[in-house]
Parts: C-alpha cells; structure tokens; sequence
C-alpha cells in the first residue's frame, strides 16, 4: 500500500520487542512532551510506535513503555525545527518518514542535518535558523 517498504530489511518474528531484546537497549519513540532523541545508538533498539497514536487512541505507547519500564523518547522536531506553513496535514509522521530519520540519524549525528532530510516539507517545517 505504501512505496518504499519493499526495500526495508526485516526479520518478523512472533514474539514482541520487549521479550526479543533486553529491556535497557529499548527506546520506545512516542509523539508528544517525551524526552527529546539527542543522538541514536547502535546499541539501542528504536521502537517506532506511530500507527495506534495517530488515531483517537492517544498515549497507548508511551503506557506500553512504562508497562515494561522501557525508556521514551520523541523525535527533536520542536527543539530544531518550527511550523512555517499552516497547513491542513497532520503533524504525525508516517512510520517510514520516522525510520528514514533514525537512518539518516545514524550517518550524520548531526540533529538539525538530519530533519531537514527527513522530515517532508508537507509538514510545513522548516529548521529555527531558517527562520527570518
């Protein structure tokens, strides 16, 4: 249904994230006023947790993290970046926009480089410093 998940390299597994891997390398990303991601890690695992949030079923991953006592993270998007343009699309970024900013997170470890790459301009962001 979606272009692009087709070149993703994925294992599918029964078992959930929180018994496949220990609990301290976990970082469940859930929109809001969470601690902001300042650098990603090849040691931590990133749990992307966009689809059940984005509709009226709001915090169910940030509750799912502290079930299981797993540290929260959101994207930096409000420390680097502004809304420039009002727009009717939703703030909430697609699974594979937030996988493509954990991957290009992971080559440049550069937080402001790396949303003005990965979040779409449909968002109507632009970098702070963009701003006039």
């Amino acid at each position: 249904m979606n272009n692009g998940f087709s070149a993703y390299l994925i294992d599918i597994t029964k078992e959930d994230c929180f018994s496949s891997f220990p609990l301290e390398t976990l970082v469940y990303l859930t929109p809001g006023k969470e601690q902001a991601l300042k650098d990603t890690d090849q040691n931590t695992y990133y749990i992307i947790g966009g689809l059940v949030d984005e509709s009226i079923h709001k915090k169910v991953t940030f509750q799912k993290a502290q079930e299981y006592s797993v540290k929260t993270a959101c994207l930096p998007i409000q420390e680097y970046m502004v809304r420039h343009q009002k727009n009717y699309h939703s703030e909430i970024l697609a699974i594979n926009q937030v996988f493509d900013i954990l991957s290009i997170d992971f080559e440049t470890h550069n937080p402001p480089e790396t949303l003005k790459k990965g979040v779409s301009p449909g968002k109507g962001y632009i970098l702070r410093d963009s701003v006039e």
